[in-house]
């Protein structure tokens, strides 16, 4: 094999490539990458970890057809720290790399042991936005649970029914939905779960892709195929039932605030610093005369802080709600809303909090459980009006309540998360795509 091509174009899908390979791989050959030049002038590089695969292209000047696999972090690293044209040489399994300082020989691995690229039988296609596909991705993948004994919650599942579709994630103490509608119209229910750890690569590589490209989804039985312009995505599809996520979220809402979304982002952050470290909890006091959502925190020997942020409340209540929330859950929700503005909808104190955009490319919404917080931040309650500088007791709360939990308490849950994964998942690491029963969407 034998090759002319740029260092940016050779370096760009090796890196992309190279988001497939395992830090610690099992195998001696999946720690390469393989290139493959053709005499129609194509290079393809493709690494693998067995669960994901990462197939990508670039054109060169291809004067003899070849393959070979060098070790991935090598090869990545050596053409990243050249410049301008380079020769791609290979005898046997050894790779002469010419450029325009020097030369440099890599020894590499059989090409014929690297893993073929899996297929999927009879799949079905579907298309959508890259840049979709990517918000989906960014509104979901933070709720993902990292636990790997409940394997299912790990990754993200995605629904279809009809023309609508869905993604949704959820660790038990938060979860994310995001929702659309396709082109084309399916007559049978659709519902997958493709690993977290797989569409994190391909969230990176759709963040690079152009506002117009679109992409083409084949899912088969135990995988599932990302394709866009240059690049394949080729993941395994996790095994279990996924929890009933529409039946998790509230139908209706007693109170609804519209605020600023950067505006409560920076008074989260600055009561986060005096918040207990354990818990980081933060009080906030939705006052509908005032118009404004009052945040206090406060750390036992350390201090207490207050902040307010104006809000448009929307209720038929004439008292206000106060409610104890996870700091870093909101703060990591708000994160990953791109809208100027945010609604947050809540019921009862001990009832999930829903925050949705105001707009944006798909509808979207964040659910987060409250802290029940049963003495301590008392000062909250005429913070507005006025300081007191007398020393608090420690704040008494309980630890973040289950989705299902709270949920069941309004009637509004048909199933525990819990008992669902318990019951359904499995720890393998592939599923047969099925056609269960249809799921309501849930409205933001």
């Amino acid at each position: 094999m034998k090759l002319n091509i740029e260092q940016a174009k050779l370096a760009e899908i090796l890196e992309t490539a190279y988001l497939a390979i395992s830090p610690k791989p099992t195998d001696p050959i999946l720690g390469n990458i393989l290139l493959i030049a053709n005499e129609d002038g194509i290079v393809s590089a493709t690494g693998t970890n067995l669960n994901l695969t990462i197939h990508t292209t670039t054109t060169a000047n291809v004067e003899t057809s070849g393959q070979v696999a060098l070790p991935a972090k090598l090869l990545t690293d050596t053409i990243n720290n050249v410049r301008g044209e380079i020769t791609l040489e290979v005898e046997n399994q050894a790779c002469i790399i010419t450029h325009n300082s020097g030369k440099c020989r890599l020894i590499g691995g059989k090409p014929d042991e690297f893993p073929t690229l899996p297929k999927g039988e009879n799949p079905i296609e579907v298309n959508l936005s890259a840049k979709k596909l990517q918000a989906a991705l960014e509104g979901t993948l933070y709720c993902t649970n990292g636990d790997e004994t409940k394997l299912v919650l790990t990754g993200v599942n995605f629904k279809i029914d009809t023309n609508k579709w869905q993604a949704a994630s959820t660790n038990g103490h938060k979860l994310a939905l995001v929702t659309g509608i396709l082109d084309s119209e399916y007559s049978d229910p659709i519902d997958f779960t493709v690993p977290g750890k797989s569409l994190s690569e391909l969230n990176k590589i759709l963040s690079q892709s152009a506002d117009t490209s679109v992409c083409n989804i084949l899912l088969s039985n135990k995988t599932i195929e990302f394709s866009l312009p240059h690049t394949k995505v080729i993941s395994r599809l996790l095994e279990g039932e996924y929890p009933k996520i529409n039946s998790l979220i509230p139908r209706t809402f007693e109170y609804e605030f519209t605020l600023e979304r950067k505006g409560f982002e920076s008074a989260l952050k600055r009561v986060s610093y005096l918040a207990e470290r354990k818990q980081k909890v933060v009080k906030i006091l939705w006052e509908l005369e005032a118009t404004q959502a009052t945040l206090y925190t406060e750390a036992t020997d350390i201090g207490d802080a207050v902040d307010s942020v104006l809000m448009k409340p929307a209720t038929s209540h004439s008292e206000n709600i106060s409610i104890g929330l996870n700091i870093d859950y909101l703060i990591e929700g708000l994160k990953h809303i791109s809208t100027d503005e945010i609604v947050v909808r809540c019921n009862k104190p001990t009832q999930p909090v829903i925050i949705c955009p105001m707009g944006g490319l798909l509808n979207q919404l964040y659910l987060v459980m409250p802290v029940e917080i049963k003495q301590g931040f008392e000062k909250v309650n005429n913070q507005s009006t006025k300081t007191e500088a007398s020393t608090q007791p420690e704040p008494s709360t309980e630890e973040v309540t289950d989705i299902a939990q709270a949920t069941n308490d309004s009637d509004n849950s048909e199933t525990e998360i819990q008992s669902l994964v318990a019951k359904d998942t499995t720890k393998g690491k592939s599923t047969s795509r099925s056609s269960r029963t249809k799921k309501e969407a849930a409205t933001a």
